[in-house]
């Protein structure tokens, strides 16, 4: 089977890292470059062979002028997440596509559930109660959470990761709520999850966790008058999007309520500006977008895609394909 990389980036090797490409370049007759935007039109025509495609973050836009070109071309195996911005000129000329979202979205649930556990235990108020009471006998009168037993947590949207990271939590005794137009009934009562509306979810949970898609009409969605509604002491928690959050509302809530506590791997922009108040607020805690796969973690999407390659060579079950009907709803 014939295959080549396609990407114009700079991380294709660090996802098909630790021996990946190797192996794909054993299992499959693989072109010796790697197909760009800028090199696709003078390789075009010794590519009309090839039957997939490896790629990951970086993959180009082709146009369908361009995948006329590709007469052969079958699975298109994307390393990383969201396929939004290239995938529908492929499924529009019959060209199946698969991304390793599913395995993307365990290290975001891993990440949730260590800081759910940190939140719910109060660590990021206490530690800063810690500080300043360094001078003090003891640490008497620093923050304690409401802790990890029968306490609610609110999930924004319910997704692959939202799904992974309630996996993780099952050892755990955490009132389960979710704002889903989606989730049956039936999944609710067998998961013991509670489905409320986005206001109930800041008015009762402890702990908030965004994992809205990143489309337009989300943009903005959590505003002032969501944000001033959570408990006393409780968490906001946004692995999301950026955009989905009012950044100027945040800021205000975060001043006006300081025992609350925000944890913000993602902003908008992303970076946030240097002036931003939120690398100010002391309630407010930024990461640089860690949550999603990172250095080890990458070759675990490639381990996906080479085998859903594999699958679909001996007509096994495929897991992770895109279809045109959800590409619109999908992060």
């Amino acid at each position: 089977m014939k295959a080549a990389f396609f990407n114009n980036g700079n991380r294709l090797f660090d996802v098909y890292a630790n021996g990946r490409k190797e192996i794909i370049e054993k299992e499959f007759e693989l072109f010796p470059q790697i197909i760009t935007s800028e090199n696709f039109a003078e390789n075009a025509e010794l590519l009309k062979e090839v039957e997939v495609i490896f790629t990951t973050w970086g993959m180009p836009a082709c146009t369908a002028e361009q995948l006329a070109k590709l007469p052969n071309l079958k699975l298109l195996m994307h390393a990383a997440g969201s396929t939004k911005s290239f995938a529908q000129p492929f499924l529009e000329a019959g060209v199946r596509v698969f991304c390793a979202a599913e395995s993307n979205s365990i290290p975001v649930a891993e990440f949730c559930l260590a800081q759910i556990l940190l939140a719910s235990k109060g660590f990021f108020q206490n530690i800063l109660d810690t500080k300043r009471m360094r001078n003090n006998d003891h640490f008497g009168g620093a923050y304690k959470g409401k802790g990890a037993y029968g306490e609610k947590i609110a999930f924004i949207s319910v997704g692959k990761i939202t799904k992974h990271t309630m996996e993780l939590l099952s050892p755990f005794h955490f009132d389960k709520l979710a704002v889903s137009r989606s989730l049956s009934d039936s999944y609710c009562q067998e998961n013991s999850i509670s489905k409320v509306t986005m206001e109930e979810a800041f008015e009762q949970a402890y702990i908030i966790s965004n994992h809205l898609p990143d489309r337009d009409d989300n943009i903005g969605i959590i505003n002032y008058d969501l944000l001033s509604q959570m408990r006393y002491g409780a968490t906001f928690i946004n692995t999301g999007r950026g955009a989905q959050v009012n950044e100027d509302d945040l800021i205000r809530v975060m001043k006006e309520r300081p025992d609350l506590c925000a944890l913000l791997d993602v902003t908008h922009p992303e970076p946030s500006s240097p002036n931003s108040e939120l690398f100010d607020l002391p309630n407010v805690h930024m990461s640089s977008h860690l949550a999603g796969s990172i250095n080890d973690e990458y070759v675990r999407m490639a381990d996906f895609v080479i085998e859903q390659v594999k699958n679909w060579q001996n007509n096994k079950e495929l897991s992770g394909e895109v279809s045109l009907e959800e590409l619109a709803y999908l992060a």
